[in-house]
């Protein structure tokens, strides 16, 4: 089967007619019913019923065959279409993964500057934790992501694009809701909902440091994996949680914010890349990452 039966069939079935399909095809009407004859035997169907002289209509087999035929098409079409692109470096797919600061702190800024820059590439995201988007981008299941410093491992080239230090997530009902600012002593024994160690173990080490440098006492009841669970757990009465501060973005009516008192732990979302990746990823990394200059 060849992609110029479909053409026939599907002129045949928008015109319901041998000759004025053969007229818009610009070839011979007997050479047009060849091709469908060929195209039916191939089949093993009639995908047209002959009406004598009222024209022909589609057979029910043929009604399935013409979304399978136009399907194709369709799909051959845009394909021809983005490779003409790709070739010029104007279209081409890029999957980007993310951790959920980026939603906030990166995509409001980037996206849309993205967009502008590069109108036909198609950008598809992942919301996928810094290391299972590490094995994506090794494995080439992603050309780029935005995960948490530091990168481990020396597969990657990495840009730091933002900031972002802790805040303090509290039941609203709770006692240190009255204070404008909340220290690291003040949480000492307090029920803490946090991250699991092993999930982000530089930055666990540094908040227990900063508890043990305080004198106070880290204890952790629960452990969840990801920000809005740690802040339902909170609204629910479950004790207290420190958060990157882009969590503050979360609206819940049940919990309340408070900056950390300084000393506090500074963490970096970076924008991560194969190294020696090029192409257009190389050109969508430098772009980012001209839009988010260090400093």
């Amino acid at each position: 089967m060849e992609l110029r039966h479909l053409r026939y069939f599907l002129t045949i079935a928008e015109e319901l007619s041998f000759r004025k399909a053969a007229a818009r095809l610009h070839i011979a009407q007997p050479a047009l019913s060849v091709q469908v004859r060929q195209l039916e035997t191939e089949i093993g169907v009639s995908l047209f019923s002959r009406e004598g002289g009222r024209g022909i209509k589609l057979t029910d087999a043929g009604s399935v065959f013409l979304d399978h035929a136009r399907e194709t098409l369709t799909k051959v079409g845009r394909g021809v279409t983005e490779a003409r692109l790709a070739a010029r470096g104007e279209c081409a797919r890029v999957a980007i993964g993310f951790v959920p600061a980026a939603e906030y702190r990166i995509f409001p800024k980037l996206v849309p500057a993205l967009r502008k820059a590069r109108p036909n590439v198609h950008f598809s995201f992942r919301d996928l934790k810094t290391l299972e988007q590490l094995e994506a981008i090794r494995q080439g299941e992603l050309d780029l992501g935005f995960g948490w410093l530091p990168i481990p491992g020396k597969d990657f080239d990495w840009h730091p694009v933002v900031e972002d230090s802790f805040i303090v997530v509290l039941p609203a009902s709770h006692r240190l809701v009255a204070q404008s600012a909340v220290s690291i002593r003040d949480l000492s024994n307090e029920p803490l909902i946090f991250f699991p160690q092993q999930l982000y173990p530089d930055t666990h080490r540094r908040i227990e440091r900063l508890f043990l440098s305080a004198g106070a006492v880290m204890n952790v009841i629960y452990e969840l994996e990801t920000s809005p669970s740690m802040i339902n757990f909170v609204a629910m009465g479950g004790g207290c949680s420190l958060l990157p501060g882009y969590a503050s973005a979360i609206r819940h009516e049940g919990v309340v914010y408070r900056p950390l008192e300084p000393p506090n732990v500074v963490i970096s979302l970076a924008m991560i890349k194969k190294k020696g990746r090029g192409g257009l990823v190389e050109s969508i990394f430098k772009f980012a990452a001209g839009a988010f200059p260090p400093g």
